[in-house]
């Protein structure tokens, strides 16, 4: 007999997904971006949000076909132990080394530091312990996460943006004014889509929506994938209207020489000014309000997706409960480096990883001949990463020129694309006349 799924159910695993998608960047980089592109803002934001919640998706998408596990998936286009490196790097950078720390240190520099003047270092201190332990309670039990975020967190998060939104829309902080080209503007949002990392995170994400899905009683598979796919679509549709207004927010203020300061040096105050000066004194508490539920969502989400990805790629041996409090221990330590350093650290890390795993995902897609018996998925990602690395060198090495800025879509920070494409479709052509080996 076939099960029909509850909407209420879809609902909830929506607007699960849209809170834990909508985390600490995604919250203080759409002003931003609005701020750089001024009147090309939506120009801007089109590309963040193709870049976001297009690829996440997507990338959702691919891990549902793939059962759940997208490592097994990887191992088949490239090789087991390729496999579980990129995995296994992708775990680290959303969970203890990037993502995770950045929820708390976003929590701390905008909802608490504007209430207290000048706080001393052990103040941080004393809040992330406070914070990580309340991560560490709400992961105790994975499979309720998703009911935990999509029934309470979520609606409270998405009200509080909303009229924060709406105010920005009646009373506009300003004009946009012209304040970067075209190019600059596609550019700047694909950089800070990538900085969001929701596309990574979609692949570790999903197996807290496979796990709620089986939870809820929905065993047979089509349905399953069918459940994921359309709360995924609930919440692309949440973030483009949450994104789009913030965006909008920040284009609001690009008349303003302080603010375009502060959107390149100091994204989270760039965030609290504009909030301040569109609500007045209370816009600090409903600012709180927000980057407190978006930033412990996506704590929650990351933390317990982490743990369970640890402990199932390693065969069990690296269990849940202790690598959870791992993961949680590194993360509060990470977190008192700062918002604005943990960002600087995760771009060039960010910009490396994602050309790979965009390949990836839209490779899995081909027929699974093409996938594990040609050589397109090696090449195509393998030119990805080599491209994409040679990029950040000519970008942070100024004595280096590897030319790569001379690349067709550079402009558009997509050097890495056509190559990869070129490749991917050579190591297609090669592998109809010498079969790849097949592997995992």
């Amino acid at each position: 007999m076939k099960q029909k799924v509850p909407f209420g159910k879809i609902l909830v695993l929506g607007f699960a997904l849209f809170a834990m998608f909508f985390g600490a960047g995604n919250l203080i980089l759409p002003p931003a971006l609005g701020t750089i592109c001024g009147s090309n803002w939506f120009f801007g934001f089109l590309m963040y949000i193709l870049v976001d919640a297009g690829l996440s998706v997507i990338a959702l998408l691919a891990f549902v076909r793939a059962k759940g596990d997208f490592m097994s998936e990887t191992a088949r286009q490239l090789t087991p132990k390729t496999a579980f490196a990129l995995t296994f790097l992708n775990t680290l950078c959303l969970g203890p080394l990037i993502a995770i720390p950045r929820t708390a240190s976003t929590t701390f520099d905008i909802a608490l530091k504007p209430l207290l003047e000048d706080p001393a270092p052990w103040v941080s201190w004393v809040f992330g312990a406070v914070y990580f332990g309340l991560v560490a309670f709400l992961c105790l039990r994975p499979g309720k996460v998703v009911d935990i975020i999509g029934k309470i967190l979520s609606p409270v998060m998405l009200v509080a943006l909303l009229i924060l939104i709406a105010v920005g829309i009646i009373t506009p902080l300003g004009p946009t004014v012209p304040a970067a080209t075209l190019s600059e503007a596609l550019s700047g949002g694909l950089s800070a889509g990538y900085q969001t990392m929701d596309m990574l995170g979609a692949v570790l994400l999903g197996v807290i929506a496979l796990l709620s899905v089986k939870e809820s009683g929905i065993t047979e598979e089509r349905e399953q994938v069918k459940m994921v796919a359309s709360g995924g679509v609930i919440a692309a549709m949440g973030l483009f209207i949450v994104y789009c207004g913030l965006a909008y927010l920040g284009a609001t203020a690009s008349g303003d020489a302080v603010m375009k300061v502060l959107a390149v040096k100091d994204r989270p105050a760039l965030l609290i000014d504009i909030t301040h000066y569109l609500i007045g004194p209370y816009g600090t508490f409903l600012l709180g309000l927000i980057v407190a539920a978006a930033c412990l969502t996506t704590a929650i989400g990351l933390t317990s997706s982490c743990s369970q990805n640890f402990e199932e790629i390693t065969g069990g041996k690296l269990p849940y409960k202790p690598t959870m409090l791992t993961v949680i221990f590194v993360s509060y330590m990470l977190s008192n480096l700062g918002t604005e350093m943990i960002l600087s650290i995760a771009a060039p890390v960010l910009d490396v990883i994602f050309p790979i795993y965009i390949m990836l995902v839209f490779l899995s897609f081909l027929p699974q001949r093409v996938r594990e018996e040609t050589y397109a998925p090696p090449l195509g990602a393998g030119f990805a990463m080599i491209v994409a690395l040679l990029t950040e060198i000519d970008m942070h090495l100024p004595s280096v020129d590897v030319y790569t800025m001379s690349l067709p879509l550079a402009e558009f920070g997509l050097g890495w694309l056509l190559p990869a494409v070129a490749a991917a479709v050579v190591g297609g052509v090669i592998g109809r006349f010498i079969p790849r080996k097949k592997l995992g």
